[in-house]
């Protein structure tokens, strides 16, 4: 793209018109809150003077973001959790819109779905024209781009100053805990994770790098920091190669021999593992360990419903704690479609072709209601029947997995009101609030279930 449309897009992408656009969107009904304590109703009735100081500022050149609260995430005993940044509202706002411009600028980084890898890497291993596969792990992936050489592939295509400028000041600016905000300068190196620009910055930083192991390895899939390469050569001197490639770009792979390591070569026949599905010829399933993470979450459903009974203080609270079990427990079945997007487990694992796995958790869920001693609602939803519906094309006249894009107002006071919410002198817009901030939590709930891959 040349400059001068650089720039004109970029120009566009503040306007006070579009960033409306995306705040309603995007934003409105967000429950998290940055350093600044400003939650989504607060910011709600200021949006139309924050809205035109960001654009006001972004386009002077002006902009500063406030430093990103920390949130530290659990990623098991022996291992240091993982950091994420949580920007301030008005912040999560200039970032998506960031975030879109960077897309516009560089189409070709936007990333595949996890499903178009597996559909692509399945056909390749049916294909049988390979006998090893070569599975490479980076160490501290996001911590290790370098800002010199992801600045200088951005300026190759973007030499607008007020972008330059912006850029930078979201790139560096530090996460610190609420205890200790005055004790972090500037970041140095790698990208801040959990931003709506993370992604698209690190696959802006991996182009050039994929475009090189390409050349040594023609049939090579990578989402973010997992890449897999198939071979019928030595995959040891494949492996030496893309090794150098990766470390000249200031990557760390993990080495294939040391403990614990997930880099690792092995036949194709044995089967490999990649996005939480186990793949061998002709046969698609799902990773153990992701299955028994995702039986674990049920049992949750299920204890967090008798958790709820026993803090019910009449008969009214004990429907409402049944209803809202019931529909927890579905969603985590059939995922749901929000905002266009699809959530769930049967969404994610939708390329599998071992349907066993789905009879086994549906099995699992009879033995919970059994174990937990709660009577099965008529007409129970069961995975396998989730899974034939999830391919359905036709999404607005679905039944069986919840659509809640269209949604008119009385239906979600409905569904609220069912759950036990109390919404009853709430005015329409609250009540379009209590019911995006609940869906975003549903969803986000539904999103740790296959995410357990990593």
């Amino acid at each position: 793209m040349s400059k001068p449309n650089a720039a004109r897009a970029f120009r566009k992408t503040f306007s006070e018109i579009k960033i409306k656009a995306v705040y309603d969107t995007k934003i409105v009904g967000t429950k998290t809150i940055g350093l600044d304590r400003v939650d989504s109703q607060n910011f709600d009735g200021n949006n139309a003077r924050e809205i035109a100081l960001i654009s006001r500022k972004v386009l002077s050149g002006e902009y500063r973001f406030t430093k990103y609260k920390e949130k530290l995430i659990s990623k098991g005993l022996g291992k240091s959790p993982r950091q994420l940044s949580i920007p301030t509202i008005r912040d999560r706002l200039t970032l998506k819109l960031l975030c879109e411009y960077l897309f516009e600028v560089f189409p070709e980084s936007k990333p595949s779905l996890p499903q178009d890898k597996i559909e692509k890497l399945k056909k390749a291993v049916d294909g049988g024209d390979h006998t090893h596969f070569i599975k490479i792990d980076l160490k501290d992936f996001y911590p290790s781009i370098n800002h010199k050489l992801l600045i200088s592939k951005i300026r190759k295509r973007i030499r607008l100053e007020e972008f330059r400028t912006l850029f930078i000041a979201a790139l560096e600016s530090p996460t610190v805990s609420e205890s200790n905000i005055k004790g972090a300068s500037k970041v140095e190196q790698g990208v801040a994770q959990g931003l709506s620009i993370s992604n698209v910055l690190a696959e802006i930083f991996m182009m050039d790098v994929d475009s090189k192991i390409k050349e040594v390895a023609p049939v090579f899939f990578r989402f973010v920091d997992d890449l897999i390469v198939l071979t019928d050569s030595n995959p040891r001197e494949i492996f030496a190669k893309i090794n150098s490639i990766l470390r000249t770009s200031k990557l760390n792979p993990h080495p294939i021999d040391s403990i614990g390591s997930k880099t690792k070569i092995g036949k194709i026949s044995d089967g490999l593992e990649f996005l939480g599905y186990a793949i061998k010829p002709h046969k698609v399933s799902v990773r153990k360990s992701s299955v028994i993470n995702f039986e674990g979450s049920l049992v949750d459903a299920f204890s967090e419903y008798k958790h709820r009974l026993r803090n019910a203080k009449n008969a009214k609270e004990q429907e409402a704690a049944l209803v809202r079990f019931r529909w927890n427990l579905n969603l985590k079945i059939t995922g749901c479609i929000y905002k266009n997007q699809r959530f769930g487990w049967v969404f994610y694992y939708s390329q599998i072709n071992d349907l066993s796995i789905l009879r086994r958790v549906d099995n699992t869920i009879e033995l919970l209601f059994n174990r937990f001693k709660i009577a099965k609602p008529p007409n129970p939803k069961r995975l396998l029947k989730a899974f034939y519906e999830s391919k359905r094309t036709d999404k607005e006249s679905h039944w069986y997995i919840p659509n809640y894009d269209f949604l008119s107002i009385e239906k979600k006071k409905k569904f609220l009101t069912g759950i036990g919410q109390k919404i009853d002198e709430l005015p329409d817009r609250e009540v379009d609030y209590v019911f995006h901030r609940l869906i975003r939590r549903a969803t986000r709930s539904l999103e740790k279930d296959v995410l357990s891959f990593s």
